[in-house]
């Protein structure tokens, strides 16, 4: 009887060693599988900003749209076009805007390179006589501590297609409507357009930029080197953007300071 009693009691002794083991063994395989998941999204997720970023700020695209720009969207909540330049006159007050644009085919002349260790991306063109101005502008801005670069000038046609079509993908078309411009409807295709930002504001668009140094510096000063405030804040309604403090436009020294004192954009200057 003993000995029954002693074999049953090992057998269950290693039964539950066997059932322990088995927990033990299936708890493990889900941490593992938990955290797996949990580090998938977070790679993918710095991917696509990593994309984006590089997407909104390069004149090179990084992929080329597969469709034309009017088959990919439906146009009909953009108001109607007045007039599309084909060729570059050589008129620093060009309008480009929603109702004055430019056709696929637009270069601009009279481009130079931007020097790389001035912006954030490489293989930037810019007109030469702005990007003169600029240079002037930032020896002046750095003489007095004060320092920003240039992230987008020039942008091609299909550039910018492919910039307004991820704005419309992230956030819808009436939105992306208000921050981004319609290819053949950007200023940066003029090469008389700038981007610029600073090392205080990580290097990114915002509208706080206002807020640092480098952007009062700029929005005080701009226009004696011949550049406005492009998209002006309580202007949207004539522009048809939001608020850019970041974003200059050359015109020259005296249309700049008379757009600037008499608070004009440029739509309101040329009576347009």
């Amino acid at each position: 009887m003993k000995k029954h009693l002693k074999l049953y009691l090992i057998m269950l002794l290693i039964l539950s060693s066997f059932c322990l083991f088995s927990c033990s063994f299936s708890n493990d395989s889900n941490d593992s599988n938990d955290s797996s998941d949990d580090s998938s999204p977070s790679a993918n997720t710095s991917s696509e900003n990593s994309q984006d970023h590089s997407d909104e700020n390069s004149e090179t695209p990084q992929t080329e749209p597969s469709q034309s720009s009017t088959e990919r969207i439906d146009v009909s909540g953009l108001p109607e076009v007045i007039s599309t330049l084909e060729k570059d006159d050589g008129n620093k007050l060009v309008l480009v805007n929603k109702l004055y644009t430019v056709s696929p085919d637009y270069q601009p002349t009279d481009m130079v390179a931007v020097d790389g260790s001035l912006s954030t991306n490489q293989g930037l063109y810019f007109k030469k006589e702005a990007y003169e101005a600029y240079l002037k502008m930032l020896e002046d801005a750095k003489s007095e501590g004060i320092e920003f670069v240039i992230c987008s000038t020039y942008r091609s046609y299909s550039t910018q297609d492919t910039i307004y079509h991820n704005y419309v993908s992230m956030y819808g078309a009436d939105y992306a409507n208000t921050i981004s411009a319609y290819p053949g409807r950007s200023e940066h295709h003029t090469g008389w357009a700038v981007d610029v930002t600073s090392a205080s504001m990580g290097y990114d668009l915002k509208q706080n930029f206002i807020e640092y140094p480098e952007g009062i510096w700029i929005n005080n000063h701009c226009s004696e080197y011949g550049f406005i405030i492009r998209y002006p804040k309580d202007k949207t309604h004539i522009t048809g953007y939001s608020y850019e403090p970041w974003h200059l436009r050359y015109v020259g020294v005296d249309v700049a300071k008379e757009i600037t004192e008499k608070g004009l954009t440029l739509e309101e200057y040329l009576g347009k």
